[in-house]
């Protein structure tokens, strides 16, 4: 009995043995079939470059259906909203592919990336679509540059002061180039930019050569940019079901009023756009500093508020030119706006303000603050005047009409009106009449 109850459990080890190898052997075998379909007809696109991938670690996104195979590499930073961009990027390729019907293509990405003065993230991808037969059937380029400071992609107009088409003349392809840009990469020593999402063509500016034309704030790269900026607060999010107006305030900064506007603008979540003359800029950098990092707009009113009409080229350049750089010095930034003077201009005063890369700014109501020098008439030509879409005109340089503009504000809130910029007001609004 004793004898036969060993033999019954050898037998039973033997059959646990067997189907543990059977198990093993199935386990390899499937391994096996794995390594030889994975490196099969599509082996080289399990393949990256490993030399051009300075951070970061490398990720991979494999799929096959019936339509694609396709096998993505990107970067994974520590960097969250860097990741994001990333993610859309070839999500956004994929989607964008259209079966071809006679052939189960295959989509092919690999990517470079470094990183500059650890401010700069340069990331190129390069995305290739091949036909079933292995042969290149289209190709494309996804190139920008993250400043991980500022938390954004750079354009030319990030990195360029906005006369550099002028000041740039001599260098082929610059015309090519327009502010949005971002097919561009910063380098320790230049800024590489490419005229087209093919890479082919490109521009290289030197900083050290063109350091009043850079705006990058790095204390590598020669430049006239401040370093001791904040970022602007940011503008208050609007709603575009309810009404909205912008106050325009010219011929500031002012060394009391401008502040106490802002703090009025403030009080009821809004923000205004301040039309500044270069030489008051001049005179108190730091409002204009504050105002800049409370995120109002600063426009443009020339530099001494001449008639810009009466001057030739060269001196309403300089009107413009000498703002700008006054208020790039504090800012970091620069106008995209001006007002002239009186609102009164040419067409040669048209050209030179296009030249640095500028739009002239109206109004549509004009309250004549100067003139009636009381502030209750002041408010009531401003409320009286209201309406969705108005741009106000206004001068921060006199009490009468900061007063009137206090009460003025109190009746528009309960009126239910939005206080922006005008240049807010131009992505929601209409200003043909307003932006020449």
């Amino acid at each position: 009995m004793e004898y036969r109850y060993r033999k019954n459990k050898k037998l039973r080890f033997k059959k646990k043995s067997l189907a543990i190898l059977f198990l093993i052997i199935a386990i390899i075998i499937a391994f096996v079939f794995w390594i030889t379909n994975r490196e099969g007809p599509y082996e080289k696109y399990y393949q990256y470059d490993e030399n051009n991938k300075k951070i970061g670690e490398v990720q991979h996104y494999q799929k096959e259906n019936e339509q694609f195979f396709i096998s993505m590499y990107y970067p994974k930073t520590n960097i969250k909203e860097l990741n994001k961009i990333i993610n859309d990027c070839w999500n956004d390729y994929i989607k964008d592919q259209k079966a071809n019907k006679d052939s189960k293509d295959i989509l092919y990405m690999d990517y470079s990336i470094d990183q500059v003065y650890k401010q700069y993230v340069n990331l190129k991808f390069s995305m290739n679509r091949y036909n079933e037969d292995d042969k290149l059937v289209a190709q494309s380029n996804k190139l920008f540059c993250y400043d991980t400071k500022n938390e954004k992609v750079l354009t030319v107009n990030d990195v360029l002061r906005k006369n550099y088409k002028i000041s740039l003349a001599n260098i082929n392809g610059i015309d090519n180039i327009n502010q949005e840009n971002d097919n561009l990469e910063i380098k320790k020593d230049k800024v590489v930019i490419y005229t087209n999402d093919k890479l082919k063509e490109k521009v290289e500016i030197k900083y050290e050569e063109n350091k009043d034309l850079i705006r990058l704030a790095n204390k590598n790269i020669p430049s006239n940019a401040p370093l001791d900026v904040k970022t602007p607060t940011p503008l208050p999010k609007i709603d575009q079901n309810k009404k909205m107006i912008a106050f325009t305030l010219d011929d500031g900064p002012h060394k009391t009023n401008t502040l106490r506007v802002v703090e009025m603008f403030e009080k009821y979540n809004g923000r205004a756009t301040f039309f500044q003359l270069g030489k008051n800029v001049q005179a108190y950098p730091d409002i204009v500093k504050t105002v800049y990092e409370h995120g109002f707009e600063i426009a443009s009113h020339s530099w001494d508020h001449p008639d810009l009409r009466k001057l030739d080229t060269n001196a309403v350049n300089k009107q413009i030119v000498d703002t700008q750089n006054a208020i790039f010095s504090i800012t970091g930034d620069e106008p995209s706006l001006i007002r002239p003077p009186f609102g009164a201009y040419n067409d040669n005063v048209k050209t030179v303000v296009k030249n640095n890369g500028m739009q002239i700014a109206l109004w549509t109501v004009d309250t004549l603050d100067w003139k009636l020098k009381d502030a209750n008439k002041i408010k009531d030509a401003i409320v009286n005047n209201a309406y969705d879409g108005a741009v106000v005109l206004i001068h921060d340089i006199h009490n009468f009409t900061v007063d009137g503009l206090e009460m003025a504000l109190a009746e528009l809130a309960n009126k239910g009106y939005q206080f922006v910029t005008l240049s807010t007001l131009g992505e929601y609004k209409e200003l043909k009449t307003v932006l020449r």
